[in-house]
């Protein structure tokens, strides 16, 4: 496959070399009919100078003319010859130029002269009572309009041959950009959006140009949306996969509670029944964090889905907040400080009851000492001082399945995800304030009006 700019040329080469043909077969045939038509004006106007001149021995007229002269009477019988014997001469009144001249005053043909053996170019005129007709070579009139062809064919040829040229060099210019947009197109397949192209030699290069740098930014910001979702996946499939862990070394521990307390049970069928009972409410407790477990997990998948209506109602925050606490193992109550106040708010209390749970649980999980929990205008707030977060891991602390560590104390990572949608379905968020190493706050803000 020829490439575009040997196609160009090649085709221009053909273009040019069959428009050298053609103007050449009409232009010798024009040239050729407008020497003849100048020959015979020439000869025309030279027998007009006979009928008018003085002089009248045809031989005398030839040498000034160079014009072979021959006069003829109305029968076509040769009165005088310039080159020739007239008596040796044949009638010449069935001559064509004789004929015409006969016929309209002026004649002219072009012939074989089997006098002289040779083509001439005849012009005859009647004046008077006799023929004046003037012969001249067809050979010299060939020559004369051949020169001026050649003369016509050199001077295309030239224009050609720039013409060539100029195409010669713009081709390589255009091949200059072809391999510019083909190095550019094989930099985008390589995914260098970030290379450049330009071209100042055609406005349509220039849109080309302009086109592929638009075409690239496009690549450029899908190869971005594509890396951010490659990345997304990644990021769902390792939480995915820490969540399958998560999940497994959470319900492993209730799980092997339940497994050995129940099976210690089946095989002593002595045991003190103050034993038994104490048996039995381990893997009550187990069951029971499992269950709770499936529930969040469960809750969790409700506020992904979007199918969760809030059932709004008035009702206390302050009185709300003791329940929670109250449910509390006895353990856990004992390290919680309250200070309530009354607080009516209007909010979905089951859910708000799951928010102040977690919030709670959450601290008491990663501070040993007593936490600080107050209630007081519609406004929450849970204090520890536990290990406290970092300020990198503030704002991805309410990501589902995040964890601020590998610790498996910090469960699925789902509880603070939980509170901050709950709170969002609300029109509110939760308010996170941390130091490092000495602590974190949580805090949110209800109303008791109705919102929206």
């Amino acid at each position: 496959m020829l490439k575009l700019s040997r196609l160009y040329f090649l085709h221009l080469v053909l273009l040019l070399g069959a428009l050298f043909l053609f103007i050449s077969i009409v232009s010798y045939y024009g040239i050729k009919t407008i020497e003849i038509q100048n020959f015979i004006d020439s000869l025309q106007k030279e027998i007009l100078l006979i009928e008018n001149s003085s002089i009248k021995d045809p031989k005398v007229l030839d040498r000034k003319l160079k014009s072979r002269i021959t006069i003829i009477d109305l029968h076509g019988k040769v009165l005088a010859e310039s080159r020739f014997d007239k008596e040796e001469m044949e009638n010449h009144l069935l001559r064509p130029e004789v004929q015409q001249a006969l016929r309209q005053g002026w004649g002219w043909s072009e012939r074989y002269s089997t006098t002289l053996h040779q083509n001439f170019l005849y012009v005859a005129k009647k004046s008077g009572e006799r023929i004046i007709r003037l012969a001249y070579p067809l050979k010299e009139i060939k020559e004369s309009y051949l020169k001026l062809w050649l003369d016509f064919l050199l001077l295309f040829l030239g224009f050609a041959l720039i013409a060539l040229v100029v195409s010669y060099f713009l081709s390589r210019k255009i091949q200059g950009e072809i391999d510019k947009i083909v190095s550019y197109l094989e930099a985008l397949s390589e995914k260098e959006y970030a290379k450049t192209i330009t071209s100042s030699f055609s406005a349509e290069f220039a849109q080309i140009a302009k086109h592929l740098q638009i075409l690239a930014k496009k690549l450029q910001k899908r190869e971005e949306k594509k890396a951010k979702y490659t990345k997304k996946i990644k990021q769902i499939a390792k939480q995915r996969n820490e969540l399958i862990s998560a999940i497994s070394h959470e319900f492993k521990n209730p799980v092997a509670i339940i497994n050995g307390y129940a099976q210690t049970l089946l095989q002593d069928n002595d045991m003190p029944a103050k034993l038994r009972q104490r048996f039995i409410q381990k893997i009550y407790d187990a069951s029971q964090k499992i269950s709770a477990m499936i529930d969040r997990l469960a809750l969790a998948m409700k506020f992904e889905n979007e199918n969760l209506q809030l059932h709004k109602s008035r009702f206390c925050l302050c009185e709300l907040t003791k329940e929670v606490i109250e449910f509390l193992p006895a353990n856990k109550r004992e390290r919680v400080r309250l200070q309530c106040h009354e607080s009516e708010v209007y909010a979905d209390r089951q859910m708000i009851e799951i928010a102040i749970t977690n919030l709670i649980d959450n601290a008491l999980k990663y501070s040993e000492l007593p936490i600080e929990v107050v209630v007081e205008g519609g406004r929450f707030c849970v204090r520890d001082q536990g290990v406290g977060i970092k300020e990198g891991d503030i704002e991805k602390i309410t990501k589902k399945f995040y964890r601020v560590s590998n610790s498996w104390d910090n469960s699925m990572g789902l509880g603070l995800f939980i509170v901050s949608y709950i709170l969002k379905l609300h029109a509110t968020r939760l308010e996170i304030e941390s130091e490092f190493g000495e602590g974190s706050s949580f805090c949110f803000q209800l109303t008791a009006t109705p919102q929206g």
